[in-house]
């Protein structure tokens, strides 16, 4: 019995020993942890003139582009460019069928010439019953009928001539010409094509040289682009959607004053200076307006702004310790942010957030990265 009891004391030691320990070694572990500084990356918070840019979504286009149309219907009989041609104002590029026009002008001229013959006899009618009509030989009737028969035949002059000067537009029409130099885009026609005055386009000559940006500033960003206009001209810089890297530089130099009902923007226009190779008018391509720049602006990386549902904030390093610091985003560019909070310059933000970092936790500062 004796060393039942005993054996139970001895079992009962050991129990509450490796309880102590196990306690203990949580408890110490909870110390540690709570002494035990994470590191962590910082950078310092940077005060500086940060730019101040629109960035939109834009096509790109030929500064002078002209859609040929055809002035007159007709069959193309021949198409004298190919596509990708370079040609000069005044070359034809399309010759129509001009037979129906050639009739009428010979049809129009014989009826000039008739008109011109009742004319002329009308006229010499007129002479010869001037005197009588004074004369009392014959009624007043009979010599307004002359007259009449005068106004009527010259009226048919003055039609047959016009007639005749619309088929010969119609003819001059059937030599399409090209109105600038320029290269020849797309033909959208061929030879024995029936085409219609005023129908689809032919084809399109792009001027060579200047490209345009065509682009639309939402409502929201449009005070902030007005006021910049009010202070001078605004320039750009456009890219390829692919990457950031500055393909062109240029001005804007339209903006439209209504806003389109369509997309609830307004359209704006900015010319390049220049037709950089690697840009082709019809291209995608982004384009960020250059507004200025807002002076002493609070910097710091996106990777320091963290976000929940009262806000965002960063982790501010102060006295060793990770602060919590609410701030307000105001705008970003490139991966920055400029922020308002009580931030000061240089006070390291945390860039990267160990899993068990919390508000208060102690840090030492891995490295400082500008």
């Amino acid at each position: 019995m004796k060393m039942r009891i005993l054996l139970i004391v001895v079992v009962l030691g050991l129990m509450a020993g490796v309880a102590y320990r196990i306690q203990h070694s949580a408890s110490g572990d909870k110390k540690g942890g709570g002494d035990r500084a994470l590191s962590v990356r910082t950078v310092p918070v940077a005060v500086r003139d940060f730019p101040r840019v629109i960035d939109l979504p834009g096509t790109l286009e030929a500064a002078q582009q002209v859609a040929i149309v055809a002035q007159t219907g007709g069959t193309v009989l021949r198409q004298h460019v190919q596509e990708g041609d370079a040609v000069r104002a005044g070359q034809v590029l399309f010759s129509l069928d001009s037979r129906p026009a050639q009739a009428r002008i010979a049809q129009s001229q014989a009826t000039l010439a008739g008109a011109r013959a009742e004319t002329a006899d009308a006229v010499q009618k007129l002479d010869r019953l001037s005197p009588l009509m004074k004369s009392g030989y014959i009624s007043r009737q009979e010599f307004a009928d002359a007259q009449l028969a005068l106004e009527s035949a010259r009226a048919r002059a003055g039609t047959a001539r016009a007639e005749l000067e619309a088929a010969q537009l119609d003819v001059a029409y059937g030599q399409i010409r090209a109105p600038i130099d320029g290269r020849v885009g797309r033909i959208a026609v061929r030879a024995g094509t029936l085409v219609q005055a005023g129908g689809t386009p032919l084809t399109t000559i792009l001027a060579p040289g200047t490209l345009d940006v065509r682009a639309s500033v939402s409502q929201q960003d449009w005070p902030e682009l007005a006021a910049a206009r009010m202070h001078g001209k605004v320039t750009a810089e456009v890219f390829r959607d692919t990457d950031r890297t500055v393909r062109a530089q240029g001005e804007l130099v339209f903006v439209d004053s209504q806003i389109d009902a369509t997309t609830g923007a307004v359209p704006i226009k900015v010319r390049l200076a220049g037709a950089p190779t690697a840009l082709l008018s019809g291209q995608g391509v982004r384009v960020r307006l250059l507004l200025g720049v807002e002076p002493n602006a609070k910097v710091v990386p996106e990777a320091a702004l963290q976000h929940a549902q009262v806000g965002s904030y960063v982790y501010v390093v102060r006295g060793g310790k990770a602060v919590v610091q609410a701030v307000n985003v105001t705008r970003s560019l490139d991966g920055e942010e400029v922020v308002e909070g009580e931030l000061r310059a240089g006070e390291p933000v945390l860039i990267e957030i160990p899993q068990r970092l919390k508000a208060g936790s102690k840090v030492k500062l891995e490295g400082t990265h500008r």
